[in-house]
């Protein structure tokens, strides 16, 4: 029966009005993308248009931008006719077979097309393929394991520890960019005098004096964060016993090859055994089980763990960490809810910024839901109590957030955090300075910092489980016990007593990546290739925080030979014992190439059977932050070097009557006294630099390259900072190096290549004493080292290096030594073809250019030597 048109129910426009709408929003990227157009970098993307669909990393937002910069367009909405490509990470299954007649790509498309500079082949990167001898696709999508490429990739993306942490990260730093603003405004604090001025509580005693002697700490934790967020989309299931994990219920059937009694039996026997070293191993990786976890589990349970439980389920004995198998036995009517991170990094992003913006920067970031801060000033400037400022807060948090917090107040880091477990949930409590001597007496000493199953133990056969009978013992009998840090720790933190200060700078001291689920290999080139992967990760992650390591980690899980081939937890380690191995670097790196050398060593070494492999970590510690600036690896080789003092250069600014820069060059004083313009003896502008090309008609004319080498240049008459010969920049202090470069400015990038066109006019320019200094002293076996351990430890190459090694080239082909020039580049061409990025190749190029430049003026040929990277 066909539909009456004419019979209308108002929706009638709401097609023309989605369709005006995500033209609209074209519109207005498009718009934005032109008026942004100074900054588009490239134009990669063009005729590519995404649409995001889940969460993926790089995130919808940093998408977007990129789309923007290169040529691209970002859809909001899918549009089936218009949307080239629709990017995500995962699809459930309904909408894998929704949209499989699409271009379904994963973002790493993205990121590499942008990494290589070019628009990549996007049926590698497909999420799935539907090949056309396969009469449909297997649904649901296979979980994959650690041999196949994608794993990695995909296995972060869903890895539970793998987000919370990049989370804590995300907001340790977030915390040092807000303070780097220096705020002094802080609307939260007027709120909180308005709201004390009109609910002052009656009879509240509080001293303003108490404050004077004593910082005030404030811990702030979420309550049950995981489930509490995760309700924020599901109210409906609020007040009932809620959990959140990866399972979705028990299983029908028990694997084939799962033996879970043997497997459970291996780990009781591990916890019950005496042995110290398995028990501080077992306790370093937390996979030691207690006895009462394996009750009542069948084959068919699910071995899956809660990650956090609601308070209505702890009611009955659920907690965190228990087995999902156990816990459904406990409760049949537990809910189980999946993890949700779009909502964690929402709920924890408000969190973080609300105390940020509004009350202080005195913060302390220790993870998404949990977080330190200094309220003394805050209660200095409103005239607050501690417990006022709590409720406040907590209030304010609760709005914006929707979930529930506790906040502990003490006088320090210690008692702030106990003082929260007397608040949960829901509630604060501030620890008073004249009752904690009375409030640590009942203190389980596992809750002391620092004291873990291991010392815990020591102290129980001590007598010992609170702090009131730890306090009992004197400091001489801890330090003789335990060793004097440890002892005097174990003194102080029993008395209520701690000196460790909030860290508002987070500076992390460690860079690592594992696995330890889908470890599965048939061969050692699997297990190595992998390895590769978890290296180019690890070298992402220390990129990303501009930091390098100089001791390598190898941390891995091995099957124990008692152990059942498959765990009970699918793709899982299962009963493994741990090997971890180090390794000591003689300069700090982030380069991959690096560390997958030294791991795969210490891998050959430890002559691991690849099938046993159940997890691999590679971790760098020892981390230094990278020089952004100063002088380059080359001419850091050159100072290191005897000889005479370097001369040091200062810059002078005279405004002269053509607005010439004038480059002095002044001699490092004989006394320590720093150089004024009194020690000029010299003065050039940046003109005296450079001379005409006529003067290189004739190979006659050619002067020594001991004291002249040839870089190419654009214009005599108008200098860019390209010309300039950046050795003498790097030899300038910071700020006067910005002040020239701020006379000279120009279209032109400090980093791009100084060769910009073949059939650009040769200037000659003054050589400096680091270039005389390179060619005079250092042979050609060190100069191959000097360039190998430069392109090996740079992570790209910077301007001056590339000069220096260019001048000692030309210099060799100036002195008939084109042999030794020869051997030169072809190892340089073998170490950078292996780098993928493209500023290496550049490199390679400019320095090549210089060296034919010379060999036409001097033998009218070129060198023959490889031209291309394939």
């Amino acid at each position: 029966m066909k539909r009456n048109r004419k019979n209308t129910n108002g929706f009638e426009k709401w097609g023309g009005y989605m369709e005006a709408k995500k033209t609209k929003l074209e519109q207005q990227f498009t718009e934005k993308a032109t008026d942004d157009s100074n900054h588009v970098k490239s134009q990669i993307f063009k005729g590519i248009s995404i649409f995001v669909n889940g969460y993926t990393l790089p995130s919808a937002n940093e998408l977007k931008r990129i789309m923007m910069e290169n040529g691209g367009v970002y859809h909001h909405y899918h549009r089936p006719n218009i949307t080239t490509h629709i990017i995500a990470s995962n699809l459930p299954t309904a909408k894998l077979k929704l949209l499989k007649q699409f271009k379904i790509v994963k973002p790493e498309w993205i990121s590499d097309s942008l990494k290589d500079g070019k628009l990549l082949n996007y049926e590698n990167y497909l999420l799935f393929i539907d090949k056309p001898n396969q009469p449909k696709i297997d649904f649901p999508v296979r979980a994959k394991n650690a041999s196949e490429p994608t794993f990695l990739s995909e296995f972060y993306n869903n890895s539970r520890l793998h987000l919370i942490s990049t989370m804590a990260t995300t907001f340790k730093r977030l915390v040092n960019d807000t303070r780097k603003q220096n705020q002094t405004d802080y609307p939260g604090r007027q709120r909180l005098k308005n709201w004390i001025e009109q609910n002052r509580v009656k009879n509240m005693l509080f001293n303003d004096s108490e404050l004077d002697n004593d910082k005030i700490i404030m811990h702030i934790d979420m309550d049950c964060f995981f489930v509490s967020a995760g309700l924020v989309e599901r109210p409906e299931l609020r007040g009932l016993p809620v959990a959140v994990t990866h399972a979705k219920g028990n299983l029908s059937k028990q694997r084939e090859g799962v033996d879970r009694g043997t497997e459970f039996n291996l780990y009781v026997k591990r916890w019950r055994g005496d042995d110290d070293e398995n028990d501080e191993e077992e306790e370093a990786h937390e996979i030691r089980p207690r006895s009462t976890k394996r009750d009542g589990i069948n084959e068919t349970d699910s071995m899956a763990e809660i990650a956090c439980c609601s308070y209505e389920a702890r009611k009955v004995g659920i907690k965190n960490g228990m087995l999902v198998g156990r816990a459904l036995k406990m409760c049949p009517t537990l809910k189980l809810i999946p993890y949700n991170f779009e909502q964690y990094k929402k709920v924890a992003h408000t969190l973080y910024t609300h105390i940020l913006n509004d009350y202080t920067l005195d913060v302390e970031a220790v993870s998404c839901d949990e977080l330190y801060l200094d309220c003394s000033h805050i209660l200095e400037t409103t005239k607050a109590s501690p417990i006022e400022l709590a409720m406040f807060l907590r209030n304010e948090i609760k709005e914006k957030t929707q979930c529930p917090c506790s906040t502990g107040i003490g006088s320090n880091y210690l008692l702030a955090r106990l003082a929260t477990k007397k608040a949960k949930p829901d509630g604060q409590f501030y620890l008073e300075p004249g009752i904690v001597m009375d409030f640590m007496k009942n203190i389980d000493i596992l809750d002391v910092p620092g004291v873990g199953r291991t010392l815990g133990h020591k102290l129980s056969t001590l007598g010992i489980s609170t702090c009131g009978e730890l306090s009992a013992l004197s400091l001489q009998t801890l330090q003789s016990e335990f060793g004097n840090k440890t002892g005097l720790s174990l003194y102080k933190h029993c008395r209520g007593e701690d000196d460790r200060k909030l860290n508002y700078d987070y500076k992390p001291k460690s860079v690592s990546a594992d696995v330890n689920y889908g470890i599965r290999f048939q061969n050692k080139e699997e297990s190595d290739n992998f390895v590769r992967q978890l290296c180019n990760e690890v070298e992402k992650r220390l990129d990303d925080i501009e930091m390098n390591g100089k001791t390598v980690t190898l941390k891995l899980m091995i099957r124990n030979a008692e152990a059942p081939k498959e765990s009970a937890k699918f793709l899982g380690h299962g009963f493994c014992d741990n090997i971890t191995k180090s390794s000591s670097l003689t300069k700090s790196t982030s380069n991959s190439r690096i560390i997958f050398q030294v791991v795969n060593k210490i891998m050959n070494q430890l002559d691991i059977d690849p099938t046993e492999l159940r997890g691999i970590g590679i971790q760098m510690n020892k981390l230094e932050s990278r020089i952004v600036t100063g002088p380059g690896r080359i001419e850091n080789f050159i100072s290191n070097m005897k000889s005479e003092p370097k001369i040091n250069h200062t810059l002078v600014n005279e405004n002269t009557d053509n607005d010439k820069i004038i480059l002095t060059k002044v001699s490092k004083p004989k006394s320590h006294q720093s150089s004024s313009t009194e020690n000029i003896n010299k003065s050039k502008s940046v003109m005296d630099f450079f001379k005409p090309k006529e003067d290189l008609n004739s190979k006659n004319q050619l002067k020594s390259s001991n004291s002249k080498s040839i870089v190419p240049c654009q214009s005599l008459v108008n200098i860019k900072m390209s010309q300039v010969d950046p050795s003498f920049l790097d030899a300038l202090p910071a700020d006067l190096r910005l002040k020239l470069e701020n006379e000279l400015k120009s279209h032109e990038n400090l980093n791009s290549t100084f060769i910009e066109n073949q059939n650009s006019p040769i200037m000659e320019v003054t050589m400096t004493e680091e270039s005389s200094k390179l060619y005079q002293h250092v042979q050609i076996d060190k100069m191959k080292e000097f360039i190998e351990e430069w392109v090996v430890t740079e992570n790209e190459p910077k301007m001056c290096d590339n000069i220096m090694v260019s001048k000692y080239l030309c210099n060799l082909i100036s002195d008939a030594k084109t042999e030794d020039a020869y051997e030169i580049i072809r190892k340089l061409y073998r170490l950078i073809k292996n780098k993928d990025d493209l500023a290496w190749k550049q490199s390679y190029f400019d320095i090549l250019k210089n060296v034919q430049e010379i060999m036409m003026n001097l033998y009218n040929a070129k060198m023959k030597v490889e031209t291309t990277f394939k």
